[in-house]
């Protein structure tokens, strides 16, 4: 396993997850997302890293390889030119002819994974690609089998023209890198799979590509709303009660699974339901109801709040609220009265805009996505589904029912609403 180099590729723009940012380094019970993958892989025997960043999150990269010592890291950037290809590419001074394991970022997924692929390894093949079965369609590369080997492999195809049930989740394996490098230069296309077009290309060519199957929990963050599941995958694992230095008033209830940092402060008649995490510092009002979530360090969460089966960040605040099924990145904060809704009136799944297209986020529960400094005024409410961009403002007695985009304050002027250029943050 030492010889393999596992090709990171985290230079992508994160432009699905808006308002959300940097989803690599979005905070699960303490730690960045991507600390997961890598801790993994490093515990199977996997310590050697080529990591393809963007200019927004090096740096942070920089900060989190440090605290792997026992691992070697190289970082490199991706260029302007988007896609997975591109990726590879950028990092090809590091990873010719080598063994290379590629992985995406924000993928989750069990030891077993890792158990089988050694097995694997041990009859010297050529390719390896993953995949896990999905029941509904699911936009991403499908793949054809026959008897335990890949034919083919196909890029988001039409709902009604899959080839299987069967997704390729980003774990693929090469016995020699120069075999996906220099299939790069044989494809042509104009769309953003030419990744899965050099794949299809080799096995086209006779490459052995033999399948990894997978039926273990398969964790991604595609979406915003992609948050809540991970969360939720998360919490499960916390086991028992997990209580720091805290001071707990005798009043409050705590279930079992519950996960309580140092430093956190929870006052009279509080009930926390498990599996549920409060970082550190956090303080919990009175008669504050939390139900399956997860609450970050030195947040506020002020009298008479609910908050049920979200995700909050860092340095939230909040006072008489109810949040449900939300995520709420660093530094949010809602006056008191506001609320989210997370139930449509028809009982209809709920739907979001992402890139220009509306697509149906699969959830019949669904509240508000609010990127990093967001200020909610006092009586406001969010619609179900509705993401604030960061750095944007909500103003009293607002019924917000569409996006509202970054470093906004929208108003009620005169029983109609304003939107205009939010000045604070300049």
């Amino acid at each position: 396993m030492k010889d393999i180099t596992v090709l990171i590729l985290a230079g992508g723009d994160c432009s699905r997850v808006w308002p959300l940012e940097e989803k690599h380094f979005l905070q699960f019970c303490g730690r960045p997302l991507i600390s997961y993958p890598i801790s993994q892989l490093i515990r199977h025997g996997l310590t050697n890293f080529v990591i393809v960043t963007n200019k927004n999150n090096n740096e942070m990269f920089e900060r989190l390889t440090a605290t792997f010592p026992g691992a070697s890291f190289v970082l490199t950037q991706q260029g302007q030119k988007p896609g997975m290809a591109q990726a590879v590419i950028s990092a090809k001074e590091h990873i010719t002819g080598k063994k290379l394991l590629v992985i995406g970022p924000s993928d989750i997924y069990e030891d077993i994974l890792l158990v089988d692929f050694k097995k694997m390894l041990a009859k010297n093949p050529e390719g390896l690609l993953a995949g896990t079965a999905v029941s509904g369609y699911f936009p991403g590369a499908y793949l054809s089998l026959d008897r335990g080997m890949v034919v083919k492999i196909v890029e988001k195809p039409d709902p009604d023209k899959t080839p299987s049930q069967i997704i390729n989740f980003v774990f693929d394996y090469f016995r020699n890198s120069n075999s996906l490098l220099e299939s790069f230069d044989k494809i042509k296309t104009d769309k953003d799979d030419l990744y899965e077009r050099a794949i299809d290309y080799l096995l086209g060519k006779g490459m052995e590509f033999r399948f990894l199957p997978y039926k273990g929990y398969w964790g991604f963050l595609k979406y915003p709303w992609d948050v809540l599941s991970l969360s939720a995958y998360f919490l499960g694992k916390i086991e028992g009660k997990n209580i720091g230095k805290a001071e707990i008033a005798e009043s409050a209830v705590i279930s079992d699974r519950v996960y309580i940092g140092d430093g956190v402060k929870i006052m009279e008649n509080v009930k926390i339901t498990g599996p549920s995490y409060i970082g550190r510092g956090t303080i919990i009002g009175d008669n504050c109801v939390i139900r399956e979530s997860h609450i970050g360090d030195n947040c506020v969460v002020g009298y008479t709040s609910e908050i049920a089966r979200s995700h909050i960040g860092n340095r939230c605040w909040f006072h008489h609220n109810y949040i449900g099924d939300s995520v709420l990145a660093d530094n949010v904060s809602l006056g008191a009265g506001a609320v989210t809704a997370n139930f449509r009136l028809d009982e209809q799944p709920v739907s979001s805009v992402v890139n220009n297209k509306k697509i149906k986020t699969g959830k019949t529960k669904l509240g508000m996505i609010a990127g990093e400094n967001v200020r909610i005024g006092v009586n406001a409410a969010i619609m179900p589904g509705v993401k604030i961009g960061c750095n944007s403002y909500v103003g009293s007695g607002v019924v917000l029912d569409k996006d509202l985009p970054a470093g906004k304050f929208c108003s009620l002027v005169s029983n109609s609403y304003q939107v205009a250029e939010n000045k604070i943050f300049k």
